[in-house]
């Protein structure tokens, strides 16, 4: 653990203080970065069922369980239509810690507002899934299918207004013929295909870091699944002797005593970290 900080000259002039200055110069000084993305890095915007969306969406369907299959459409819609500007901020701060870098970045959200950003699309993965992929309930084939951002759309179309929501035809799989459904950790049978082949690019990078010099980002992970980062970079910290941790976390920021000496526990939310310091 490194509790005190030297200064450092940043060559960024916008940082406000001397943990923001070594974050900067340490990303950019390494000629690898790992960033792990956790639980703790989003702002949520509130109970579905408080919502003005899901409010809109009872009334026009009377709450019918034959409409129940769009819920989780609704939810989409509302996260992302009520997503708070300093997640945006956030990640537009992470894109420029990361310009011109070697990057690979992991991330346990289902959000996908990271996919919204300019960062690279071959260097994330998200092992949770998400929004971007169906799957059937029953995981036929084990199988995923590209989603039809214009299911959503028509959705949000009718919450809005704007067309009939009994016209609005439910996804089906070709095998069994059940409703498809988000392709996301949330479900009883999770496919996973939708993230391997990131995964798997994602073993292959890991593979270079090997006696180069890593600087680790730890933002907000905590102990949701810790055995996909927060384990796995204690691990890899411990064994590269030319990395470095920075660990962000406003509860679970703490260090183990192997990799004390190359890291950094900064007790603070991550999205306030970058937000507050950089911009």
């Amino acid at each position: 653990m490194v509790d005190g900080i030297n200064n450092t000259k940043s060559s960024i002039n916008n940082t406000k203080d001397n943990i923001a200055d070594t974050v900067w110069n340490s990303v950019k000084d390494a000629e690898m970065v790992l960033v792990g993305i956790g639980e703790e890095f989003g702002i949520e915007a509130g109970s579905l069922e408080n919502s003005r969306e899901y409010a809109v969406f009872m009334e026009m369907t009377g709450g019918q369980s034959r409409f129940q299959w769009m819920l989780p459409f609704v939810e989409e819609i509302f996260r992302k239509d009520n997503k708070d500007h300093r997640v945006t901020a956030a990640y537009d701060v992470l894109e420029k810690l990361l310009q011109e870098k070697n990057y690979f970045i992991i991330s346990v959200r289902t959000d996908d507002f990271i996919y919204d950003t300019d960062l690279k699309k071959d260097r994330i993965v998200t092992p949770c899934g998400g929004y971007r992929f169906w799957q059937c309930p029953e995981g036929c084939g084990q199988r995923i299918f590209e989603r039809d951002g214009r299911l959503a759309d028509a959705i949000r179309n009718c919450l809005n207004g704007n067309g009939k929501i009994e016209k609005i035809e439910m996804p089906s799989c070709p095998v069994c013929g059940r409703q498809l459904i988000h392709n996301n950790i949330k479900v009883t049978n999770y496919v996973e295909e939708g993230y391997l082949e990131a995964w798997n690019a994602y073993k292959k990078w890991l593979q270079g870091t090997v006696n180069h010099k890593l600087c680790v980002l730890e933002l907000g992970v905590g102990m949701q699944y810790p055995g996909v980062i927060r384990w796995p970079f204690e691990k890899m910290v411990f064994f590269n002797q030319k990395s470095v941790l920075f660990r962000i976390h406003s509860k679970l920021y703490q260090l183990t005593e192997e990799i004390r000496e190359r890291g950094y526990k900064i007790k603070e939310k991550p999205i306030d970290f970058l937000v507050n310091r950089f911009v």
